[in-house]
Order: structure tokens, then sequence, then C-alpha cells
């Protein structure tokens, strides 16, 4: 018997008092892929995440996004780590099930640190950590969530270019199998990490043609290398 393919659907739109923020968009997820929607600022990106994850939005917004997202729960890393500068390591960790009054998996989330490389580093406060450390951290609370979807609001673009680089790569090692939804306003990372492509342009989402190599991509890759004037032309004319 074949499997069924698992995805998940946004469609409609979504406008505010002045203009229209997204028309009659389209845009289906394939699970166990990493999808990433790229725009310039301003452009609705962090919006479009709210509204799959079932945010509530201000009320000078008019959404007619329908989404299929009751079946789904989703966990969400930001651009800043949103640490708790009074807790450890391993609390910050552990912060979802202990709001939650859940029994604390500490097996799990010293595998993770671990996979992070910060095993080390258990009792250590934030302000001790380098940025980088930071959202490593970040990143290894967002997978103990164990959720559906990940939600990835530009997680990199706070970091100098060499420790983004890192954590590109250590990302993708860990998600590559998880179903990850990313914005971005940046071509390159867009085309390393991504399975499907989006780009935002006169309030509408466009699919955008990938490499036919595999993520994570080799940046010297000639086809890579085309996509990304392609996308950089894109997002100048939108």
């Amino acid at each position: 018997m074949k499997r069924k393919t698992l995805s998940f659907s946004l469609q409609g739109s979504l406008k505010n008092d002045e203009e229209t923020i997204f028309s009659n968009i389209k845009l289906k997820i394939n699970f166990n892929k990493w999808t990433s929607i790229i725009g310039k600022s301003g452009s609705g990106k962090s919006t479009l995440l709210k509204v799959m994850a079932g945010m509530d939005l201000p009320e000078v917004f008019i959404n007619t996004i329908k989404s299929s997202n009751k079946n789904f729960s989703f966990s969400w890393m930001a651009q800043n780590d949103l640490l708790l500068p009074w807790a450890s390591v391993i609390d910050n960790i552990t912060l979802g099930q202990k709001l939650r009054r859940e029994k604390l998996d500490l097996e799990r989330a010293l595998n993770l640190l671990k996979q992070v490389g910060l095993i080390n580093k258990v009792n250590a406060l934030p302000s001790t950590l380098s940025g980088g450390m930071r959202q490593r951290v970040a990143l290894a609370r967002t997978i103990m969530e164990n959720k559906n979807i990940i939600l990835m609001d530009e997680p990199f673009s706070a970091l100098d270019s060499i420790t983004r680089s890192e954590m590109q790569k250590l990302t993708w090692e860990l998600l590559k199998d998880k179903t990850v939804i990313m914005v971005t306003h940046d071509p390159l990372e867009a085309l390393l990490l991504s399975n499907d492509l989006y780009y935002i342009t006169k309030h509408k989402l466009n699919p955008i043609k990938l490499p036919n190599s595999e993520p994570f991509r080799k940046i010297n890759d000639k086809s890579l290398l085309y996509s990304h004037k392609f996308i950089f032309n894109k997002l100048e004319k939108s």
C-alpha cells in the first residue's frame, strides 16, 4: 500500500486598514521537508508564520486565510534566542515541559546538548555564552518541544557570517528529516537549506525552481549560483 504524503495547506488573503498583505495565496507544505519563504523586510514573512501557527493578529487585520493547522502542533525559533537570563542552559531547554508541568525528560535534554556541542555548559547562564552558543541552546529547546512543524523566523540573521554558516549546517543536520518552515531575506541561506522555496512579490507567494542537488548544497555549485542571481533579481523587481 502506498504511503500517503502528509502536507499542511494555507490559502486565502490578509489585509489591514491600509493595504493588502497577501492576496489569494495558496501554499502547500510537504511534511519532512524544509520549506523556505523569502522576501524583503516588511513583506509580511513573520506575519505569515503567525497565521500558520494560528496566533492571534491585531484587530486591524482582516484575515480570510484558511489553514489546515488544527491537526498539527508548532514550535517557534526566532531571530533572537529568547533565553531566560536567570535560568541555566538546562532549565531553558526544559522550559516548555516545566510550564506544562510535565515530567522532565532530562536524558533527552542532555542528549540534545551533546548534539549541539554544549554538554559542558549545562548549568551556565545565558550571559556567559557567545551569540552562537545561545542560538544553539535555542535550537535544542526548539527540538525538545517535539512538535509536528518547526517555524523559523530568520533564526540566523543576528549572527556573524562564520557563526551563521556553522549554525546553518548544524540546524540542517538536526532538522533534515523534520517539517521546517523558515522565512528569510537571504537568498543564499534559502538555497542551501530548502527542499521547496517561495518568494513574496506583489502580495503573492510564487515558487522558485531549486537546483537538482539536495540540501545542504555546496556554495560553489554552478546551478546554485545561477539560482542565487535569479532570486536576487526577482527580489529587486519586487
